[in-house]
């Protein structure tokens, strides 16, 4: 990549930048401050394809209607260890982090719970509220419907979502356990990303529209379909995910995909009701230890579980910058501008 492709950008004047731009597209401040937090964590993980590129699309969509800036998201049934939550077609990070947080009280009475979000917006990554259960001492798990880029396994066109699930664990390090994977073998966002870098994609990601594996991002989105982890495994958990995500909150599913507000489904383990927290992360930390033990393959960095390179990559980017491409860059200087906003976040301009 060409050095000018990516420069470093201070976390904390990117989330002040951030939470700014959702507060002049009409946000409550609350809210504007919380999607910075929310979009620079993702950066901060090196989950860029999730973080502040999606602050441009959000606060057009604010600026348009097409999301409600003054949502509320609402319990709208509530069954003790279960509820509903309608996210009022809202900014979609609002609901699914209301969901959690009620899922975890909810764990706290009944040892587990479970919470569903419908007519909700885009929510981000799922390991941000996977990590609220963590944090909390649970173990979480969230799921997401997304957009429909997967053919049914057989098929040439486009049924199942990009439906992403995430699991989290807390353990005795500085990091959890926490797993966020896509059915795709990436993410649709890292596509698009690519297709505004001007790069080819590697040939396992995507087909065209004929079902031929293609190296071109915009052939993949114009009319292909995005390739499932595993062939048939993979769309089979798609549409898990859709089942728990959509069709059992009510919301929008199958032939209603097209339509605004999409689905979510949390939920919170309290690991106190099985054994004590100390206990269970010392027991996590023996088996991560386990599985360290094995002899490296030739070539490879090291032995990572899911959540522990993320937390290395958030000690360094607090320190030294977050790496923002040019593309996350300029659609941020244009919404600063557009608001009347001060971008002050590379050198030249500060």
């Amino acid at each position: 990549m060409p050095d000018e492709m990516y420069r470093k950008i201070d976390a904390t004047r990117l989330e002040r930048l951030v939470a700014d731009v959702f507060g002049k597209a009409g946000l409550p401040q609350a809210n504007a401050i919380f999607m910075g937090h929310c979009l620079v964590d993702a950066d901060l993980r090196g989950v860029h394809s999730h973080g502040t590129r999606w602050a441009a699309v959000y606060a057009r969509g604010l600026r348009a209607g097409h999301i409600n800036a003054q949502a509320v998201a609402k319990v709208v049934q509530d069954g003790g260890a279960t509820a509903i939550v309608d996210g009022d077609r809202g900014v979609g990070h609002l609901a699914v982090k209301r969901a959690m947080d009620l899922a975890i009280e909810k764990a706290r009475e009944h040892g587990t719970a479970t919470v569903t979000v419908r007519r909700n917006g885009h929510c981000g990554a799922m390991a941000y509220y996977a990590q609220q259960a963590a944090d909390a001492g649970c173990v979480g798990f969230a799921a997401t419907t997304g957009g429909t880029m997967i053919a049914p396994w057989g098929g040439l066109e486009r049924r199942v979502g990009l439906n992403p699930i995430a699991w989290a664990a807390p353990t005795g390090r500085g990091f959890s356990y926490n797993l966020d994977m896509a059915p795709s073998v990436v993410a649709g966002s890292k596509v698009q990303m690519a297709q505004a870098r001007g790069e080819r994609i590697p040939l396992d990601w995507a087909f065209d529209a004929a079902g031929n594996p293609t190296d071109d991002p915009e052939e993949a989105f114009k009319e292909g379909t995005l390739a499932p982890i595993g062939g048939p495994k993979g769309v089979g958990l798609g549409i898990a995910a859709e089942i728990l995500c959509a069709v059992l909150s009510g919301g929008r599913y199958g032939p209603d995909q097209g339509e605004r507000g999409g689905g979510q489904f949390v939920q919170a383990i309290d690991i106190e009701h099985f054994q004590p927290l100390a206990e269970f992360t010392a027991r996590m930390d023996r088996m991560i230890d386990h599985l360290k033990s094995s002899k490296v393959k030739p070539g490879a960095p090291g032995i990572f579980v899911p959540g522990e390179l993320e937390y290395q990559r958030r000690q360094e980017y607090l320190r030294s910058g977050i790496p923002l491409d040019q593309p996350t860059r300029d659609l941020l200087r244009q919404e600063a501008e557009a608001a009347g906003l001060p971008y002050d976040l590379e050198p030249e301009a500060s």
